[in-house]
């Protein structure tokens, strides 16, 4: 990752810049992921195949989280999660996290129908996100005021949301 990119990223600020910067190493999504989350005072939505650990599972972007969600009663971060293989085999500090600050982290399968939608993205306070065109590939964008954009993929997530079911595979057991 350039140092100047870097830089950037650092300065940015949430609802104010609405430059949209390409983002195409693993290294400037995860750097981009944790800038926004940082900024967040209201909510996060993820859209993520995998719950790629290298942007997700870092100790930054986890302290935004905890942050956010102890912050407020009126906060809220919400996951779809279409693949939990790699969770359930390795296991993530996010769904640690989500075990113990269940009434505000909640993790939820996406129905069959949008099981295979390629496009990955984080929303933050419906005014920034963070997307990659396919899970797979690092290759996207990042903006920190693009409310339209944002709200867009918002309304998606929340559709997305509405007929999806908490992921049992992921719930822990106690006996």
């Amino acid at each position: 990752m350039t140092e100047s990119l870097m830089e950037q990223l650092s300065r940015l600020q949430l609802g104010e810049s609405g430059d949209k910067i390409h983002l195409q190493y693993k290294d400037e999504h995860r750097l981009a992921t944790q800038c926004l989350a940082q900024q967040s005072r209201r909510s996060l939505a993820i859209f993520t195949y995998d719950l790629d650990p290298y942007v997700y599972d870092q100790a930054n972007f986890l302290d935004a989280v905890k942050q956010l969600a102890i912050a407020s009663q009126l906060s809220k971060i919400r996951v779809l999660l279409q693949n939990n293989d790699r969770v359930q085999k390795q296991g993530h500090r996010l769904l640690e996290m989500a075990r113990r600050l269940s009434s505000k982290i909640e993790i939820r399968r996406p129905k069959t129908d949008y099981l295979n939608y390629l496009e990955n993205f984080l929303v933050v306070d419906a005014t920034g996100y963070v997307k990659r065109g396919v899970y797979h590939r690092y290759d996207g964008e990042v903006c920190f005021a693009c409310r339209l954009e944002a709200v867009k993929y918002e309304n998606f997530f929340n559709e997305v949301w509405e007929c999806s079911e908490p992921d049992s595979d992921l719930r822990r057991l106690y006996l």
